[in-house]
């Protein structure tokens, strides 16, 4: 137990474990009785009310500006979405839930869009299943990837990169290398 006592205008605190008397002796542990009869009170702490949390911790903040701007990055071109790609979900977070096609996931330091809706699942990350994710890149020359499927063929018009040379695709669903379908690219100088 605490005690304090006013001593010279300032209170003093003590466990009086040991006490001198006012006849100048010293008493170790001194009885309860004896610790009041020298002017010794026992201290009782103020209650403080819990403080209020001034401001939200960086881990709120940050999501809180992601959640408002979640709606507006929707609408972004993929050049803009790119500048301000940390704002985008993590496809971590999106484990287990469904994920809409078109929407833009966060993963590995790169931003992906999704291809077709789908149930994420942490077999399929966004660097290996190209059917359901693309990386978003405004490239002009991005190099050549082997389509899966129509949903990443080549169409008329989009530029590649392949074996060092640019190439631009002759016709629509191309899933051929300029190597192994020279009519379907052109290349450029």
């Amino acid at each position: 137990m605490t005690y304090y006592k006013i001593i010279n205008d300032r209170m003093v605190f003590s466990t009086c474990k040991t006490l001198q008397l006012e006849d100048g002796t010293w008493v170790s542990n001194p009885s309860e009785e004896t610790i009041f009869a020298n002017g010794w009170q026992v201290y009782v702490p103020p209650i403080i009310p819990p403080q209020p949390e001034l401001e939200p911790d960086y881990e709120q903040v940050i999501q809180a500006v992601k959640k408002f701007l979640s709606t507006e990055t929707e609408d972004l071109t993929d050049e803009d979405a790119l500048d301000v790609a940390a704002l985008y979900p993590t496809w971590a977070s999106k484990i287990d839930r469904e994920v809409k096609a078109g929407e833009r996931l966060w993963y590995d330091g790169k931003l992906y869009k999704v291809i077709q809706t789908h149930t994420a699942s942490n077999l399929w990350t966004p660097d290996h299943t190209p059917a359901i994710y693309t990386e978003v890149s405004i490239e002009e020359w991005p190099e050549w990837k082997r389509p899966t499927g129509a949903h990443d063929a080549y169409n008329k018009g989009d530029k590649v990169t392949y074996n060092g040379a640019h190439y631009v695709s002759l016709i629509d669903a191309n899933v051929y290398s300029p190597d192994e379908y020279p009519a379907g690219w052109e290349a450029q100088p």
